[in-house]
């Protein structure tokens, strides 16, 4: 507990330029490749963002990387058409960030693709991933994660908002009651401390956590 306060205290205390845009990783692929399954999700350790631990990760299409921001978001950022045409480096940069990097169930990070989070009732829900919903009808497509991750999804956009510059596409008033609802967890903690480690930056918002309140 000693550690943990100290680890707080340091990373809340100094300058806000720590906390920038991550240089370390190059682009998606070397994330997906030299990062993430073999230094951040060994074994596929962990549970998919969605679906949790309800159903092993090989159901629905196998395991698959998903940007809480997504990548085609960012691409447009940056002025570009989207993540295929994109070769901005402060893009690339982005776009391998592990903060907003999640195991997910392949088909399920399909359904979400790039749509917006929201609070939806009485929608359809996954078979094997029964937490997950999404809206099918446009002005927008919503999805909703399970509430015991709301708040990780929260910060990993606080994140990308504050070290890059992005959009919060209107969400921010729900991301900061998320936020509130679900504090970090002593494996968000982990995972911060991880990626410290991994790519040299850390997300202050889970140091941190009442500092997404004042955004």
């Amino acid at each position: 507990m000693i550690i943990r306060y100290l680890s707080t205290l340091l990373f809340t205390c100094v300058p806000a330029l720590i906390y920038a845009e991550q240089t370390v990783i190059k682009n998606y692929e070397d994330a997906r490749d030299n990062y993430f399954y073999s230094e951040l999700y060994i074994n596929n350790i962990g549970e998919s963002l969605y679906c949790g631990l309800s159903r092993p990760i090989n159901v629905g299409g196998g395991r698959s990387l998903e940007h809480v921001y997504p990548a085609d978001w960012m691409a447009s950022e940056h002025g570009c058409e989207n993540r295929n045409t994109c070769d901005d480096e402060k893009y690339k940069h982005a776009e391998a960030d592990l903060h907003n990097l999640w195991i997910a169930v392949k088909s399920i990070n399909s359904s979400r693709s790039d749509e917006l989070y929201g609070e939806i009732e009485g929608e359809r829900r996954f078979v094997y991933c029964q937490e997950f919903e999404r809206t099918y009808s446009p002005n927008p497509v919503l999805v909703e994660p399970r509430d015991s991750v709301k708040g990780n999804i929260a910060r990993s956009l606080f994140y990308m908002y504050s070290e890059y510059g992005y959009s919060l596409r209107g969400m921010l008033p729900m991301l900061k009651r998320w936020n509130r609802l679900d504090p970090p967890g002593e494996h968000e903690h982990w995972r911060n401390d991880r990626i410290f480690i991994l790519q040299g930056t850390r997300n202050k918002f889970i140091d941190n956590y009442f500092l997404g309140n004042s955004l």
